[in-house]
């Protein structure tokens, strides 16, 4: 099927000529959220449950499997029946995260590496495992139909919390709390990162202690996006209530928080280290297993990797994102395992639809300047199919990822309609026809503008790699290229106040990856990100997903009909075409497809991934053997 939609395909499925793998990897290749499968399936007489794992290779749904994933690493993922008879006794553990949190309130950041850092001590109601399965956390269990949590209609969820949870300062948590979570992300004072997530919930109200009703208003089919992952963390009311709105990120539990986990900060160092000590009243009964957790931050990936596989002295290291060579060298080291599993992420290159050079109104990037390119189509696909991604793939990452044909998540072997593609002679075309010429000294010039752009990402030696091939690429068809690459914690960093993070965007490209916070986030992550209604700019504080300023009617059109559907075959369709039409409008560059992977010390159990939330969505059950 090289031409497709969803009704066709699901028509396929239910004659028996595409089989259900193939079913479940193609829908989640173009961005499809695993609950609309799972729901499309159920429709078509299929259980959800094994439909949600059917693709899953240990921790991930994309359907891909990590190639050269070592015979060690998987043995290690199985067979762990460690049962502890008491909590605590297992000494320090020792993480490494190249990328240094700065702030321990997940709300106030999208970096990974702070919400990373938040889960330590903070949690939400529920997670999506490696089977991207809805898991209670915080919540008693999971709403449905049949126990009566989940409307038919989609027009709310009950969530029925768990009792004997305490606060680490020892006051009890309820459902004031949840109430209260909701309405700190929503106050627009308080400029929160992950209001996408909760801007669809029209009222959350106490039930009783232990039972809160979350109203939409719509139906909507994300119901699990408000309170659930590495976006959903439970902020005490007694603690932060006095620091809502404006003063939100003046509250000093943003530095040491108060929570419900495993483990109590004790100290935080900023942009260097997370000290912790056991919860000794944590609810979950025997767990965790070690007395203090100590999280070490800055340096780069490949330092990381080395202090786990190499030296022994520390027990995992996160995103090791280095070259191919390096990961080959380091799978011979002692002391470590290298899990590689499929990823939830996307590297890509986005362009600045708004001129960065030019000041208006006190801010550059402004809506009132369009950009003198990159609001041409034709510029615009000019660069995409002069950026050569095999090169990246093959000889950059190595196991490490593999060629992305879509923005959203995407398998190995994509089954959609689109194809990546390296044509420099068709670039140099396209630019010729849109009036940019080439000049004496090789650059394009039109009415006297050259064609020159800033291009930057956060600091890390693979991505600087991959800049080079994308600088080497362009200047090859005429366009002047400056590198820029900025400390990933200033990068990534959410400060209204910081005019070189990716938010103010003020460069004519920029390079990260995009990771969906859950498998249920296309509307309030993943769409909102292209949503002319969403675009960042001073007025909000630059809070908003928008960063790339690019408006597009017809896709406005889809995300507003797709807010309104109800149906799940049809809603799965339209989020076909919206990801569709951002690949054929090329809005964004998709480069590499990443695979997750962490150094593990051999002697680490009990860790398990999930593409889905943070590395330590289940640190209470880590071990030492």
């Amino acid at each position: 099927m090289s031409d497709w939609t969803v009704p066709g395909l699901v028509e396929e499925y239910k004659a028996g000529r595409v089989s259900r793998r193939a079913f479940v990897t193609k829908l989640l290749g173009v961005g499809v959220s695993m609950p609309l499968i799972a729901s499309i399936l159920a429709a078509c007489g299929s259980d959800s449950d094994s439909g949600s794992g059917s693709t899953s290779t240990g921790s991930g749904s994309t359907g891909a499997a990590p190639a050269t994933q070592s015979a060690a690493a998987q043995q290690a993922r199985t067979g762990d029946t460690f049962t502890p008879t008491k909590r605590g006794g297992g000494g320090t553990l020792k993480v490494f995260w190249w990328q240094a949190p700065s702030i321990l309130n997940p709300h106030l950041s999208s970096g990974t590496k702070d919400r990373d850092g938040s889960r330590v001590a903070l949690e939400p109601l529920a997670y999506f495992d490696g089977e991207a399965k809805l898991q209670p956390q915080l919540a008693a269990e999971i709403p449905s139909i049949e126990n009566g949590g989940l409307d038919r209609g989609n027009r709310f969820v009950t969530w029925k919390l768990k009792r004997g949870v305490t606060w680490h300062d020892g006051r009890p948590f309820t459902a004031d709390d949840v109430v209260f979570t909701w309405q700190y992300v929503t106050d627009p004072a308080t400029a929160a990162a992950t209001i996408g997530s909760y801007r669809e919930i029209d009222s959350c109200e106490k039930v009783d202690d232990y039972t809160v009703k979350v109203n939409f208003k719509a139906p909507t089919l994300e119901w699990s996006a408000p309170f659930v992952g590495s976006a959903g963390m439970i902020l005490p009311k007694h603690i932060h209530e006095p620091f809502k709105g404006k003063e939100a990120r003046n509250a000093p539990a943003n530095l040491k928080p108060v929570g419900t986990g495993p483990y109590k900060v004790t100290e935080f160092r900023v942009d260097d280290q997370i000290l912790a000590d056991i919860n000794d009243k944590y609810y979950i009964e025997n767990r965790p297993f070690f007395d203090k957790f100590e999280m070490k931050g800055g340096g780069d990936a490949v330092g990381a990797a080395r202090a786990v596989m190499q030296s022994g002295e520390y027990d995992y290291a996160w995103n090791m994102q280095v070259d191919a060579t390096v990961l080959k060298q380091l799978e011979k080291e002692p002391n470590g395992i290298l899990f590689v599993d499929p990823g939830s992420g996307v590297e890509h290159a986005n362009f600045n639809y708004t001129d960065p050079n030019v000041e208006t109104d006190g801010q550059k990037a402004s809506i009132k300047n369009p950009h003198p390119f990159f609001t041409d189509k034709k510029v615009r696909e000019a660069f995409s199919l002069a950026i050569d991604r095999k090169v990246m793939a093959e000889q950059l990452y190595g196991q490490g990822g593999s060629v992305a044909n879509y923005y959203a998540v995407v398998p190995k072997e994509i089954l959609g309609n689109t194809q990546w593609k390296l044509d420099a002679a068709r670039a140099n075309q396209l630019l010729d026809e849109a009036g940019w010429r080439k000049g004496g000294d090789g650059v394009r010039t039109k009415d006297g503008k050259r064609m020159k752009i800033v291009y930057q990402t956060s600091v890390n030696k693979l991505r600087q790699d991959v800049q080079q091939v994308v600088k080497q690429n362009l200047e090859a068809i005429g366009v002047e290229v400056e590198l820029k690459a900025v400390n990933s914690t200033i990068f990534f960093g959410s400060d209204p106040a910081n005019p070189d993070n990716f938010w103010h965007f003020y460069a004519d490209m920029q390079m990260y990856q995009y990771t969906r916070s859950g498998p249920s986030d296309f509307l309030s992550s993943t769409w909102k990100t292209w949503l002319t209604s969403e675009i960042a700019q001073k007025e909000n504080g630059w809070a908003l997903s928008n960063k790339s300023r690019y408006s597009n009617p017809e896709f406005d059109r889809l995300y507003a009909e797709l807010q309104k559907e109800t149906d799940a075959t049809k809603a799965a369709e339209l989020i076909r075409k919206g990801n569709q039409l951002l690949v054929d409008d090329f809005a964004v560059v998709p480069l590499i497809h990443r695979n997750d992977v962490s150094a593990v010390k051999k002697n680490l159990k009990g860790y398990s991934s999930t593409p889905w939330d943070s590395d330590l969505f289940r640190l209470a059950y880590w071990y030492r053997e």
